[in-house]
């Protein structure tokens, strides 16, 4: 069933990727400053984005990957981040998959109860075990923990899978590849999360398959 306020939701998720595709021309282009007066734009269409989508039990798909991995991307080296930018981006990514303000002052937080996270309002974060390394704590909605997560889009950066990555998103094509080559710079070539190709088995199989010659 169609949400009656679904144009106006619409409307302020369309101001969160205008925001969010303002701020990263600034920020990737060529500057002087870090562009704190776009972020603030940024961090105010969130708010107004996650007050009107308060109560409901879903977000809008392009919001939630233009915002989800938002301070690990303005952690990298180059972009010489302030702190101020870090917790903007923290605030963002709490309030439109947590439900609450971390700098909210006042009354507890509305999805802490005796000190336990309501999981049924928490989007897309979750208690379980990490697919990945086993450990347990929150998950994301694809079973992972933060590090593992981290790892996981470390390798969609490097292996161009930009259709799956959160910062590649809303970046041109020259601005990827920029963000490629900063985390193999930090972190290596190596894969850390998915399994290598076996191109060498695949190789393998062809040449079975391969008809002889009499």
């Amino acid at each position: 069933m169609t949400h009656p306020k679904r144009k106006a939701l619409d409307a302020l998720a369309d101001q969160v990727l205008a925001a969010r595709a303002e701020f990263d021309a600034r920020l990737t282009g060529k500057r002087s400053r870090f562009p704190d007066e776009e972020l603030h734009t940024l961090f105010e269409a969130v708010q107004k984005y996650c007050a009107a989508m308060a109560g409901l039990d879903w977000l809008h798909r392009d919001v939630a990957r233009a915002i989800s991995g938002l301070r690990e991307f303005l952690q990298l080296e180059k972009f010489k981040s302030p702190g101020e930018a870090l917790a903007l981006a923290d605030r963002m990514e709490c309030m439109l998959f947590a439900g609450y303000d971390p700098y909210f002052e006042g009354a507890e937080p509305p999805l802490f109860e005796d000190d336990e996270w309501d999981v049924d309002n928490d989007f897309g974060m979750y208690e379980g075990f990490c697919a990945a390394c086993d450990d347990p704590g929150r998950v994301d909605d694809l079973g992972l923990c933060q590090d593992c997560g981290d790892k996981l889009e470390r390798d969609l950066l490097r292996q161009r899978d930009w259709a799956y990555s959160a910062t590649a998103y809303g970046l041109s094509e020259e601005q990827r590849e920029r963000a490629r080559r900063e985390i193999v710079k930090q972190f290596g070539k190596d894969l850390e999360l998915i399994a290598a190709p076996k191109d060498a088995e695949r190789r393998k199989r062809r040449k079975r398959r391969k008809p002889s010659v009499n």
